[in-house]
């Protein structure tokens, strides 16, 4: 198996995505930002249907327009009493684009648009790889920056701004991570399913243990782990790796759920 370039790619790719979708899936968590993630996921297909129409990656066109929504919903979300009315309003108006853009071009790159939307890690380059390992370092170095700040805001909202916290900033800064891990997730479980990698590896972690760092850590090895076994169940079966990871994290919530409510 490991013979094969396009499965130590797949690998390769596969390590950095979980990894960093493990890692930022905790503040999902605690944000309570799981409609937003969601959103997020299915605003890619306007960037990935733009992208191909006018002939550049498709990632590119997920990414560029994932960090516009997620700037509009930081910035605004904020404005009103609910985040999700805004998620919402620009989930909508990105969806309705998306549709324009499959209009104008209805033949000839649906091949592409179903591999967004399902995923096919199989596929990736060298090229891509060095793109993922240079956008995970940047949502890192993002994440690190503001985590502390980003807790305090997120369990008490009040102290945090006596404490002048800018939540706002906060926010904003959380979004364009969610935009980048996104667009990074699209390529392993695709548009349709990323929600179950920025969901599932914190909400299973946090059944088990609490704090700040354990729940990161754990949420981390679970998006791995899930991603390794996924990756290697579709190599020996004719089935997209999306379909086994939403099946193993699905699997493990429900264990998680068992576990907290009858031991």
């Amino acid at each position: 198996m490991f013979s094969y370039t396009f499965m130590q790619y797949a690998f390769i790719a596969g390590t950095i995505i979980a990894f960093i979708c493990g890692v930022i899936s905790f503040f999902v968590i605690i944000r309570r930002l799981s409609f937003a993630s969601h959103a997020l996921g299915h605003i890619s297909l306007t960037g990935a249907a733009g992208a191909v129409l006018i002939n550049i990656s498709a990632m590119t066109g997920q990414l560029f327009i994932n960090l516009v929504a997620g700037l509009l919903m930081g910035a605004f979300g904020d404005k009103i009493k609910k985040n999700d009315i805004a998620i919402g309003i620009v989930l909508t108006f990105f969806l309705g684009l998306g549709t324009y853009f499959l209009f104008l071009y209805q033949t000839g790159y649906s091949g592409s648009v179903m591999s967004i939307l399902i995923g096919n890690i199989l596929t990736v380059t060298l090229e891509q790889i060095y793109i993922l390992l240079g956008l995970a370092i940047f949502t890192i170095i993002l994440l690190i920056s503001i985590a502390r700040p980003l807790f305090i805001s997120s369990l008490d909202p009040v102290f945090a701004e006596s404490k002048n916290i800018p939540n706002k900033l906060l926010s904003i800064l959380l979004f364009v991570a969610i935009a980048i891990t996104v667009s990074m997730a699209c390529q392993v479980v695709g548009i349709l399913l990323v929600f179950s990698l920025l969901i599932g590896p914190a909400a299973i972690a946090t059944q088990w243990v609490d704090g700040f760092y354990k729940p990161i850590i754990l949420s981390t090895i679970i998006s791995i782990a899930s991603v390794w076994s996924a990756i290697i169940a579709a190599y020996y079966i004719d089935v997209p790796i999306s379909f086994f990871i939403t099946s193993i994290i699905c699997g493990l919530y429900v264990i998680s759920i068992v576990k907290n409510s009858f031991f």
